[in-house]
């Protein structure tokens, strides 16, 4: 078989670059960029013909659409330089296997012509519509051709002839995307859209698409003698009925296409009236070209006509079994093969069309991507807004894309859609863009860049996976990457997929939740599942039981984070609560009772149960396979009556922290986190007090402050100072002139740490922090209480002990050095991050108590603090890049609000084994950087230049959207409706602005109402 050679729909060359990580992105482009500007006689068509031949589409991708060498030469230049260049279309994230829908949208946007630039340039649109044509032309006795292919036509708008041309257009337009690779795995339609969708998904045939294409069209009509109309209003049902109430005429609602977008039918008058009033309001309404009463209580009178000709003339009394599943607005949900074919499609033409409920019932089905049939947008507006609103305002990785617009005059609208979904889809059939060239397979290019690899990454991860431990583990790999700052944040969970029906294991290990094992048991038959108490006797597990779910009681308030520190190391040596794992086990969860601050009005997290949940989690990385999740339940919620609550976070899928709040269920997500203020590390400490001062930790934090002008640092540490300390401190005090004391103290010791506070009772500090780390990689089953405790000793005792005993000023800020390991654990992690997430729970404390006291989980710095070589291997393996002390310092030593998370990271090689360990969730909201800097992003008020220059930009897409020649006659003041902005014209001015500033502006703003100047401050804010 011949090479292929590509092209696009329009005729332009697809030239794909493609990588597995967004650096080696840059890297191919590069190359190609070099190698053409090398090789002025080799023509863009082979270079493109050349990639496709010899390498596969990895996940990271750009599509260059060229027509000459001039066009592939700035759209590399582009990439390279992270401009826009119109010829360019890339990813933000890796490529994911997308789950389609075509969406069929209903009469209204029909003219004349409409199919006529398909029909002459695609040949599978001209095959379908040829075919849909001539089953049309016997029983109506006319074809559809005429009204699609003649743009001089009358613009004739009786149901008769624009609803056969409208279902002709929309199954070509099927055929059309189908031959270029992307076929739907759902089909949803929208009123009359609903036929062509029923046939493209195989729930009916032509011949009976036909038959009710003719009857619907048919019984339309037969209004025609009454003057009636329909709009559409960017409004909600409120104000829709508000108005409609108030109406001497007759309307109704008859369409809800999302939650501000509507359909109102009635008298021409009436609507005519209601579109007035809103659009005197300044919000976008319209009448649309349709002249009978659809979806009204008036198409009651057609029932027994429209059933008996459906049941006299469709050879299929029933809907037929398909793969491809069928969403209707008639129902707002499948069309379910057991309906009769006669009640439904009478239901579908007097029905309310309910688009928003069939969009929701997509999502369940997977569904990430749809796809407007249409020459020209009409529900993509309401697709995105109904996306926002089911998924709390963040529209997640879904894309809602067109199939052109009716001022195309040729294919780059059609192609460029095209291009947005092939470069998203890692399913993505390429060879659909392939034909067989004439003459000789050409050559292979000679010189052409070889694909760039991250080869040592592949082996480094595939070593930690395997566990070799026998033989010795690789180096680390130097690699740079900005720290960068993160949070914690718990988000209600609006909606869940769930689990099938589990076989529970409940664990009661203190026989303190006896009440609640009980009801847990009991209650678990009414949701389908089985749940059965592990004794204390045996503390074995059934062969059947595939959930474990371990109860922690709440605990007594304990008088210092001494009896804290005492309760964990018991826990964690005296495994009563561990009764192993059977070969059927997938979950096991460990139910906490105030482990975790989660609502704003939450107690400060208990460190028992915080610590026991960091180092719980780290138990599951020696059980690849088994989801080790966790569910935080608020205190006082121990009781029967909370069984049910808890036994439907059991069955939640996939999600690994969880709590329990105010009747609701949260997750747990890590987010991109901002500073309080920008700048916040100018002021000049008088005197800081480091904790595990002459450690490689605390000596980065020394050589800090001294450059920062400190008066006054003292190093605390066991050691003291030893030579290597001395020498190290010899270049830190070159810097400055900062007076520097080590001090030998073990602060685990009481006594020693108060005469350490009565020699400096005339100096008190105004900056504590705590760096002392005692990293202690033991597995569970070497754990003992003796070993958890001389790791907490320093890490949570000694910082106790100098809080109630070290002088400090009023203003005293205290930072406590934690790590990443609290959140994400690791295979013998569990006393280290046990440890860490103590210090977390005790900030959330002294916070509480008045102090300004932050907890900072730190990830790997490039000097490995204890870190053995496997241990480097484990976290290079999911992602975490070291990262240079200055680079960490700048941004840990901002302030914040809370506690936060610092580490530099590479995002795609962490998302597979974060998955593979159940964080997929945890991390969901995280991508890799691209082109950000290492330094602290300050969430400050804008500067009055900055604010104008938001200003100038947005008005300069507003006007590029709407087609203003310039800004400077644009009143800021008016509805934007007013000034131009259709939907169509909202949905480019949506995409620009999210391009532009990362911002989601919301369609009921943008055709409600709102003026620039309220976009303007929203943008701002």
């Amino acid at each position: 078989m011949k090479p292929l050679t590509y092209r696009l729909p329009d005729g332009t060359i697809p030239v794909l670059v493609s990588a597995d990580t967004p650096d080696l992105l840059q890297g191919e482009a590069a190359a190609l960029l070099s190698y053409a500007t090398d090789h002025l006689e080799v023509a863009p068509q082979a270079i493109a013909d050349m990639l496709f031949r010899t390498r596969i589409a990895r996940r990271h991708r750009a599509l260059a659409m060229v027509a000459d060498r001039d066009e592939l030469l700035g759209a590399l230049r582009a990439m390279l330089d992270g401009r826009e260049h119109p010829a360019l279309i890339r990813t933000n994230a890796a490529a994911t296997v997308r789950r389609v829908a075509y969406v069929f949208p209903g009469q209204g946007v029909q003219r004349p012509g409409m199919g006529k630039l398909f029909y002459e340039s695609i040949p599978a649109f001209r095959s379908e519509v040829d075919r849909c044509a001539e089953a049309f032309a016997s029983p109506l006795g006319e074809s559809p051709l005429d009204y699609l292919l003649d743009e001089h036509l009358p613009a004739e708008d009786t149901a008769g002839t624009v609803q056969p041309a409208l279902f002709t257009q929309m199954a070509g337009l099927a055929a059309m995307w189908r031959s270029f690779g992307l076929a739907p795995n759902i089909t949803i339609g929208h009123s009359q859209g609903e036929i062509a969708a029923a046939y493209v998904s195989g729930t009916i045939t032509l011949a009976d698409s036909v038959s009710v294409v003719g009857i619907r069209a048919r019984a339309a009509d037969e209004f025609e003698s009454g003057d009636y109309a329909m709009a559409v209003v960017a409004a909600d049902r409120d104000t829709c009925e508000d108005l409609l109430a108030r109406c001497s005429g007759w309307a109704q609602l008859s369409v809800i296409n999302s939650p501000s977008m509507m359909g109102i039918s009635g008298d021409r008058e009436t609507v005519q009236d209601i579109v007035d009033t809103l659009t005197a309001r300044g919000t976008f309404a319209r009448v649309i070209r349709v002249q009978y009463p659809a979806h009204t209580s008036l198409i009651n009178e057609l029932a027994e006509k429209v059933r008996a000709d459906t049941q006299r003339e469709l050879q299929n009394p029933k809907f037929l079994d398909t793969d491809i599943d069928c969403l209707g607005a008639t129902l707002g949900g499948p069309i379910a093969q057991d309906l009769s074919v006669d009640q439904y499609w009478f239901w579908n033409l007097r029905n309310t069309v309910r688009f928003d409920k069939a969009i929701a019932a997509a999502l369940p089905l997977g569904i990430d991507t749809f796809v407007e049939l249409a020459e020209h947008p009409t529900l993509q507006l309401a697709i995105q807004e109904n996306l926002a609103a089911l998924h709390d305002g963040d529209e997640r990785a879904t894309m809602v894309v067109g199939t052109s617009n009716r001022t195309a005059t040729d294919l780059s609208e059609f192609t460029r859609n095209l291009a947005q979904l092939a470069v998203h889809d890692l399913a993505y059939p390429w060879g659909s863009l392939g034909t067989e060239p004439d003459g000789p397979a050409p050559l292979p290019l000679l010189d052409f860049p070889n694909t760039r690899m991250h080869e040592t990454r592949l082996w480094q991860l595939y070593r930690s996976v395997l566990r070799h431990t026998a033989e010795p583990a690789p180096e680390p790999v130097a690699e740079t990457a900005p720290a960068r700052l993160f949070v914690e944040e718990w988000v209600r969970l609006s909606q869940r997929s769930l689990v099938p029906p589990r076989v529970l294991g409940i664990v009661d290990h203190a026989g303190a939740c006896a009440e609640l094992a009980t009801a847990l048991c009991l209650a678990a038959g009414d949701v389908g599942a089985t749940a059965h108490l592990i004794s204390d006797e045996s503390n074995s597990i059934r062969n059947d039981f595939n959930t474990l779910a371990i109860l922690l009681p709440q605990s007594p308030k304990l008088d210092d984070d001494c009896a804290a520190a005492a309760e964990v190391a018991n826990f964690f040596s005296n495994r009563t609560w561990w009764p192993g794992l059977n070969d059927a086990i997938t979950d096991c969860w460990l139910v906490t009772v105030g482990g975790e601050a989660v609502a704003a009005d939450d107690t400060p997290p208990d460190p028992v149960h915080a610590a026991a949940s960091a180092g719980f989690r780290s138990i599951g990385a020696d059980h690849p396979g088994v989801g080790f999740r966790h569910l935080d339940l608020p205190a006082g919620l121990t009781t029967s009556k909370s069984a049910d609550a808890i036994l439907a976070a059991l069955h939640t899928a996939e999600e690994s922290e969880l709590a329990l709040r105010n009747g609701a269920l949260y997750a747990k997500r890590i987010v991109v986190g901002d500073p309080c203020v920008a700048d916040s590390d100018s002021a000049r400490p008088e005197h800081v007090l480091i904790i595990g001062g002459t450690g490689n930790l605390g000596l980065e934090f020394c050589d800090h402050f001294v450059q920062r002008g400190a008066r006054r640092i003292t190093l605390v540490s066991r050691s003291g100072e030893t030579t290597a300390v001395a020498d190290r401190l010899q270049q830190i005090r070159s810097a400055a002139p900062t007076q520097i004391h080590v001090i030998r103290c073990d602060v685990g010791d009481q006594a020693a740490v108060s005469r350490l506070a009565a020699e400096n009772q005339d100096a008190p500090a105004d900056l504590i922090v705590h760096a002392a780390v005692n990293y202690s990689p033991i597995e569970l089953a070497d754990i003992t209480a003796e070993k958890v405790d001389q790791a907490l000793r320093a890490k949570v005792v000694g910082i106790s002990h100098v809080l109630e005993t070290y002088p400090r000023t009023d203003n005293c800020r205290v930072i406590l050095c934690s790590s990443a390991r609290a959140t994400i654990g690791g295979r013998g992690q569990v006393v280290y991050a046990a440890a860490n997430r103590m210090l977390d729970a005790m900030a959330h404390r002294l916070r509480a108590e008045g102090l300004d006291c932050v907890s900072v989980q730190w990830g790997q710095w490039t000097v490995h603090f204890e870190l053995d070589a496997t241990s480097t291997a484990q976290l290079a393996a999911i992602g975490v890049i070291p990262m240079s002390p200055a680079d960490a310092l700048a941004v840990g030593m901002t302030r914040f609000r809370g506690n936060a998370i610092v580490l530099a990271y590479d995002f795609d090689r962490a998302r597979p084994m974060l998955e593979a360990y159940g964080y997929g969730p945890l991390v969901s909201q995280l991508t890799s950087p691209v082109a950000e800097t290492s330094a602290p992003r300050a969430k400050a008020s804008r500067s009055p230049a900055a604010e104008t220059d938001v200003s100038r930009r947005f008005m300069s897409l507003l006007a590029q959207a709407i087609g203003a020649d310039s800004v400077e006659n644009i009143d800021i003041t008016i509805p934007m409706v007013a000034i131009g902005l259709d939907s169509l014209r909202a949905l480019e001015l949506r995409r620009r602005v999210k391009t532009e500033f990362n911002r989601d502006l919301e369609i009921s703003d943008l055709l409600g109402g709102a003026s620039m100047a309220d976009l303007l401050t929203k943008l701002s804010n």
